[in-house]
C-alpha cells in the first residue's frame, strides 16, 4: 500500500456501554501498515496502533465491531482481487490478501451446560464469503 486509507468502526453491540452503537471511531491505516483511530462521543481521543489487527482485536467485541472501509482498495491490491465473484462489482478479494482481515467469534448457541457449542468465522467489514473462502479456512482448519 502506497497511500493512506480511511475507514470506520461501526458498532452493533455496545457490550461495554462507553461508547454506544453505529459509528463510533474514524481511522486512518497507514503505507507503512500502523493505524490510527479518533474515537467520537463525550470524551474523543486518538490511539495510535502497530496494526490494524491490534486494534480490532481489541475493539471488536467479538464481531460487534466491525471496520468499514470509507476508501476504495488501494490498486496495488487489484491485481490480487479475483474477477468472477458475481456478488463483487469489482471482483472478489481472496481469503489470502486482502485488507478483510478473518476473525473468530463464539456464538450464542449453548449446550445443557451453557457452555458455547459454535464458533463463527467471517470476514471484517461485513464482506461476504464465497465458497473459495470455505475451502481455504477449511484446508487450514483440517
Amino acid at each position: 500500500m502506497t497511500q493512506p486509507r480511511r475507514f470506520h468502526l461501526q458498532r452493533h453491540r455496545d457490550i461495554t456501554g462507553a461508547s454506544g452503537t453505529g459509528r463510533v471511531a474514524d481511522g486512518v491505516l497507514w503505507p507503512d501498515g500502523t493505524a490510527s483511530v479518533r474515537w467520537r462521543g463525550e470524551r474523543p481521543s486518538t490511539v495510535f496502533w502497530d496494526s490494524l489487527a491490534d486494534a480490532e482485536h481489541v475493539h471488536g467485541h467479538g464481531g460487534h465491531t466491525v471496520i468499514i472501509w470509507d476508501d476504495p482498495e488501494p490498486s496495488g491490491m487489484r491485481s490480487l482481487i479475483a474477477r468472477d465473484c458475481p456478488h463483487c462489482p469489482d471482483g472478489h478479494t481472496p481469503a489470502d490478501v486482502g485488507s478483510q482481515p478473518w476473525h473468530v467469534r463464539v456464538g450464542p448457541e449453548r449446550d445443557g451446560d451453557g457452555q458455547p457449542i459454535r464458533l463463527y468465522v467471517e470476514r471484517a467489514a461485513g464482506a461476504h464469503v464465497a465458497d473459495s473462502d470455505a475451502e481455504w479456512v477449511q484446508t487450514r482448519i483440517n
